[in-house]
Order: structure tokens, then C-alpha cells, then sequence
């Protein structure tokens, strides 16, 4: 059997002689925690070189690496060193290598956990292999290494600044001795006495080892996220109690192996490999896809804040929205038309603001509080789409920046501000905090409410929950769109798509088609070719209230299901077939019992636009993530928000037309003379 004697040297009282088990391999490890104590040390070295078969230290400072160089700390190198026959390891080169692997690993599957966040480092000097991943990867970086190595106030912010400060200080470093008591306190009490702490202890995650962590006062944590290379089951109860909210792990696959760390692990591979041929990069890469190592994130604690804060952009929809502004107010409606152009024309070019904001949202599932911060710029449709998109984009992500600094941890882009240049990718890109459009819930609840009105008036048929009619989707190959013929696809005989562009309409045939080959599906450049035979019609255009079809065309009974903003289908060409229901889609009712809305946004009550609703919703669910971007929407994500609504509590209001909530009286009222309509055309 292999003798390994681990020596961890920021450790105490965690000393143990035992055989352990790994991949299949009984080893005898023996542990000695010695405390910073660099002759203890040596002593131990001394004593087992040429007995056991592997030294493997930990919590010495490994190798800082800056550019054009390298600084090993004098008293490591001569620790390192210190055995003649024995090799020595530490567990360096599988953290160069694996580390930053298993970090963008992670960033592929939850890119907005490690995007954009402000990230704080203890020391990254001795974790420069998580700095230039974390770095590339667009994140605000706190190197708080002049205060963990000198106590020195004041913070590094890029690995250019960090290489050139190592290179300055390592004649100094040489000088100083290791030892416990050179690192200073993080504790929340200093802050307010060192600008450079309270910038440290603000950060949204912090980053550590195992080795260092063990040492400090951690009640900074408490509500914290960190990054940690690994968590031995001590280190895991002692985060717990210092109310650390999670950790992300780099090697989570050691957790069941209590007494194996990075140093120890490399003292295996350097067994099997044989005495004299050290582990190279090459053999890292090999334990990793032989053991199938990956990152994982393990809550500790659950997030318990009182009230989670979102916010959201809106705009006016019309030149006549701008006079329920409260200095317009004053100006009565009949009285605004001869002044809405050039109140138009001078409001677009005020910045935006802060509006109001709702409270009262409470989630039916976990009673999470919400309050939404609603923020406005005052450019309508017509104007945001004139304008070039850099100058919306500084516009938003302005507000962006506010409502991070008022606490908001997600943003959400309402009507035209999400359709703007690439449909809210830049503006994620450069926002301090994510932010969605709001599009998978729209798309839902467009589903919705064209069900439940098509259901209630009653001329299509079911079987087996499938429509035995035709749907058309007007605008099919826009983000809802989309989308929605792609959902709709699953529950209606016979799918017609109607868009512009005929190239694309092909694809997204073949999109569907993927979905469920059994589809049935006709695709058309023109609306009115098939709006006579169509029992649904869903309006999804951008075409700011040019006419998208003929409403004389459309069949008796049919539902048109009107997303945009303004209206596809107008009030006046409504009202031109009383056989015919034109419902408005998007709006919600929130959950809670005293839900307030401080602000007017055009609806009544407790009732919001979609895409706010979802902004709301993953703030419920603790999900601050850029949920919905481009101009291209998952589908499977329409049916994840739409689960999350329905535990929630987020659920479509009554259904709404032009001019408010539509009764039974008025449904009876369609279904009347589509009937009788019907029967003269027979």
C-alpha cells in the first residue's frame, strides 16, 4: 500500500493517520496540520523522506506567476525543496489546468452567474488561474491583494494592474514571513474606516481557498456567494454558520472524499505515473474526463431578505401617452392634438428617469416579496425607431446603472425599448445587471387568452386537446412570433405562417417541423390569402398601427389575438365586425392581496403588460438572469415561464380589448351574430 503524508500547513488540530479509498485504490495517508510553523515543517519532511512515497503540502503560497516572470516566496521554495528522496507536490498544476477549465464550464451553462458581476478576490495573486477567466468573461474585478498581502488601502482592478504590482512588490514579499498573523481582518466592523474594504466587502461574489478561508473571521459572508477551489465538510459547516447564501465548487467530486484535497490528489496521479516522472498538464486533462470532474453550485443557506427588487422600462405607446405625464397633465385631451408633435419631438430628447414603482407582489409559492422600480424614457414608438440604437442604448443603460444602485438585481425592457437595434443582447452585454425582455411571458399569455376566447365562444372542435381548426400567426417570424406558431404547432390541426419574408418563413416551417413533423403547415406573404378559413389569428408586427390585414376578410366566429404595441388591428376596424372578437394580449394580474401600482401604465388594478410580469416573476423565483434576449425566443423557455407563473400565482387577467375588460355579455354578443352570419353564408 502507498504511504502519502499530507502536510497542511494553514491548518490546526486536523491531524489523522488513515486508509483511504480512492477510485478504487486503498491509500495510507498520514496528516500533520502544523500552523505556519515553518520548522515544525521541516521536521516532519525530514522524518518521513525516503519512508513514505509521496509529500503532498498544502496552504503554502504556491507560485505567482506576472509577466515576463515569477515570484516563489523564499520560505516555500526552501519547504519545497527540503526532501531528498521524497518527491513533493502541491497541487498547482492541477488547479492551473482544471480550474479555469471547470469555471468556463460552468459560465456555458449559467452564463449570467458569472457574467457581469462584481467579483471580489482576496488574493488574486494566488489565484490567478480564476482571474483570467473571470476577467474575460466582461466581469468588474476587486483585487483586494495589496490589503490580504500588506494592509495596504486600496484595491487592484484588472490583471494588468496585478501583474505590475507583483512585479513591484516581490522584493518586499521575499522579506516577509509567512504567518498567520500578516493577514488582516475582513471583518464587516472596519469597513467604515477603509474605503478599500467596504469596495472589497460590496462585491456580489467573493473568491478563495480552501487554505485561506479556513484562517479568516468570516461573518463578512453572511448573504454572500463564493467561488472556492474546494470545501472540505468543516470548512462547509463553518460557511453555513457564517450564513454564506452559496459556493460555487470547482472540485465538488472530493466533497465524499473527506481527506483528499488538490495537493493530495496530485500525490495520486504522481503514484500512478511513477517516482521521476512528474504530472503534466496532458495527465490533468485525463483524471478530468476519466472522473468526469465538474464545477457545481451548493446553497448553504436560503436567501431570506425581506423584499427582492426588480425594475423596468417603459415609454410612451403614442404621442398622446406623453400628456399623463405629471407635467402635461395639466393639458386636457381635447385640447393635446395641436401640441403632440412638437411635445413629441422635444420630450425624446430628455433623459430617462424614474417613474414610480409597484409593491405589494407576493409569491403564492414561497411568499417571497417583490417591488418592481419602474423607470420611463419618453421616446414613443415612432421616435425609438427612428432614432439610431447607440443612443437608446446609453439611454437605458443609464437607467440600468440607477436601478442597480437603488438595489435592483434584474431589468426588464418594455414595448419598443426591446425591439431597438438587436433586441436587448447589447444592452445585457454592457448593464451591470442582467436584463430581459420580457418576450416568453408575452408569449404565453398570448396563448392564454387566445385559448380561453377561442374556448368560450365555442365554434372550433377538440380532440384530445388539439384544436380541430386553423391558426394563423401574422408576423410568424418575429421573437413571439415565432415562437408562439412553434407552441401552437402542438395543440391546432393546421398552422398558418404569414410574414414578409418568404426565406424565412421557410425556415421557420423547417423549425417546427422539428418539433412535430406531424404538423400541418402553410406558409404566405399575405394575410388576407387565408384569414377567411382561419378560427384564430394571432397579430405579432412591429408595423406601429399600419394595417396588416383586411378585417372585412376574416372569417365569422374568428379570434384575432392582437400583441403589438400600438395596436395591429384598430379600434375603428374592430368595431367594422361585431362577428369577429379582437382581444388584446400581454396582461397579467400579479399575485398578492394589496398589489400597488403608483404609476399609470394604461391598465387597471393589479394588472401589468407581460413582459413586466416576467421581469417580476424570476425575481420571485431568485432567478436574476437574462432570461429572454434577441430576436429569436426558446421555446422550452415560453413553457418554463409559463410553470412558473402558475406557481407563482401570476395568471392572465380577464381577457381585454380596446377599450378594457371584455364581458360575457359581449362574448354572447359576437357569437350571436357570427352565428347568424354563418348561416347566410350557408
Amino acid at each position: 500500500m502507498k504511504h502519502i503524508l499530507s502536510l497542511a500547513f494553514a491548518q490546526d488540530h486536523y491531524n489523522f493517520d488513515e486508509e483511504v479509498e480512492f477510485n478504487g485504490v486503498t491509500y495510507r495517508i498520514t496528516q500533520y496540520s502544523t500552523n505556519f510553523d515553518m520548522e515544525l515543517t521541516e521536521s516532519i519532511i525530514k522524518k518521513y523522506d525516503g519512508v513514505c512515497d509521496v509529500i503532498c503540502i498544502s496552504g503554502l503560497p504556491q507560485k505567482i506567476k506576472f509577466k515576463k516572470g515569477f515570484f516563489l516566496h523564499p520560505d516555500a521554495y526552501r519547504i519545497k525543496t527540503s526532501a531528498k528522496f521524497t518527491p513533493i507536490v502541491d497541487g498547482q498544476i492541477i488547479k492551473d489546468v482544471y480550474i479555469p477549465y471547470a469555471l468556463r464550464l460552468f459560465y456555458l451553462k449559467n452564463k449570467n452567474f458569472l457574467s457581469k458581476r462584481k467579483i471580489g478576490f482576496y488574493s488574486a495573486a494566488l489565484q490567478k488561474s480564476f482571474v483570467e477567466v473571470l476577467e474575460d468573461l466582461e466581469n468588474n474585478l476587486v483585487m483586494a491583494d495589496p490589503y490580504f498581502l500588506t494592509k495596504m488601502p486600496f484595491n487592484l482592478h484588472s490583471s494588468k494592474g496585478l501583474d505590475q504590482y507583483l512585479k513591484a512588490l516581490s522584493p518586499v514579499l521575499k522579506r516577509l514571513k509567512i504567518k498567520k498573523s500578516n493577514v488582516p481582518s475582513f471583518s464587516e466592523s472596519n469597513r467604515k474606516m477603509n474605503r478599500a474594504l467596504d469596495e472589497f466587502l460590496s462585491c456580489d461574489i467573493l473568491v478563495g481557498n480552501e487554505a485561506n478561508i479556513h484562517f479568516l473571521n468570516l461573518s463578512h459572508l453572511k448573504g454572500k456567494t463564493l467561488i472556492i477551489d474546494i470545501v472540505s465538510p468543516l470548512l462547509e459547516e463553518k460557511l453555513k454558520q457564517a450564513g454564506l447564501k452559496e459556493a460555487l465548487i470547482c472540485l465538488p467530486q472530493l466533497s465524499s472524499h473527506s481527506k483528499i484535497n488538490y495537493s493530495i490528489l496530485e500525490g495520486i496521479m504522481q503514484l500512478k505515473k511513477g517516482i521521476g516522472s512528474p504530472v503534466k498538464d496532458d495527465d490533468v486533462v485525463s483524471l478530468v474526463e476519466e472522473l468526469k470532474l465538474a464545477p457545481e453550485i451548493k446553497k448553504l443557506n436560503e436567501d431570506n431578505s425581506d423584499t427582492a427588487i426588480f425594475s423596468f422600462v417603459i415609454h410612451p405607446l403614442s404621442s398622446r401617452y406623453l400628456f399623463k405625464l405629471p407635467g402635461l397633465k395639466f393639458i386636457s385631451k381635447e385640447y393635446s392634438k395641436p401640441f403632440e408633435s412638437g411635445i413629441e419631438e422635444l420630450l425624446s430628447m430628455s433623459p430617462g428617469f424614474y417613474y414610480g414603482k409597484i409593491d405589494g407582489i407576493v409569491s403564492e409559492k414561497n411568499g417571497k416579496k417583490v417591488e418592481g422600480l419602474i423607470y420611463a424614457v419618453t421616446e414613443t414608438p415612432k421616435k425609438l425607431m427612428e432614432k439610431e440604437p447607440d443612443v437608446i442604448y446609453k439611454k437605458i443603460l443609464k437607467l440600468c446603472e440607477k436601478a442597480q444602485k437603488a438595489g435592483s438585481k434584474i431589468m426588464g425592457l418594455g414595448a419598443y425599448t426591446k425591439i431597438v437595434g438587436d433586441a436587448g443582447v447589447t444592452i445585457d452585454r454592457l448593464s451591470p445587471i442582467p436584463v430581459t425582455t420580457g418576450n416568453s411571458l408575452s408569449s404565453a399569455s398570448t396563448l392564454w387568452a387566445a385559448k380561453l376566447a377561442v374556448e368560450k365562444l365555442g365554434f372550433v372542435k377538440k380532440l384530445d386537446h388539439q384544436f380541430l381548426g386553423t391558426v394563423m400567426v401574422v408576423g410568424a417570424t418575429g421573437s413571439i412570433g415565432a415562437v408562439s406558431a412553434k407552441v401552437l404547432s402542438l395543440s391546432w390541426k393546421n398552422i398558418i405562417l404569414v410574414a414578409p419574408r418568404a426565406y424565412k418563413l421557410i425556415e421557420l416551417k423547417d423549425d417546427i417541423l422539428k418539433i412535430n413533423p406531424e404538423a400541418n403547415i402553410i406558409i404566405s406573404t399575405e394575410s388576407d390569402a387565408h384569414s377567411f378559413e382561419s378560427d384564430l389569428i394571432i397579430t405579432t408586427t412591429s408595423g406601429q398601427g399600419k394595417t396588416i390585414l383586411d378585417i372585412m376578410k376574416v372569417k365569422p366566429g374568428c379570434v384575432i389575438c392582437d400583441v403589438s404595441r400600438p395596436f395591429d388591428i384598430s379600434e375603428k376596424d374592430a368595431i367594422k365586425r361585431p362577428d369577429v372578437l379582437v382581444i388584446a394580449s400581454g396582461e397579467v394580474q400579479l399575485p398578492g392581496d394589496n398589489v400597488n401600482i403608483e404609476i399609470d401604465i394604461g391598465l387597471e388594478g393589479n394588472i401589468v403588460y407581460a413582459c413586466l410580469a416576467e421581469t417580476a416573476l424570476l425575481a420571485m423565483e431568485g432567478k436574476f438572469e437574462s432570461f429572454t434576449l434577441s430576436r429569436n425566443i426558446d421555446y422550452e423557455k415560453v413553457i418554463e415561464i409559463d410553470k412558473l407563473a402558475h406557481v407563482h400565482g401570476v395568471r392572465l387577467s380577464q381577457i381585454m380589448g380596446h377599450n378594457g375588460f371584455i364581458t360575457d355579455e359581449e362574448f354572447n354578443l359576437c357569437r350571436e351574430h357570427a352565428q347568424k352570419k354563418l348561416k347566410g353564408l350557408l
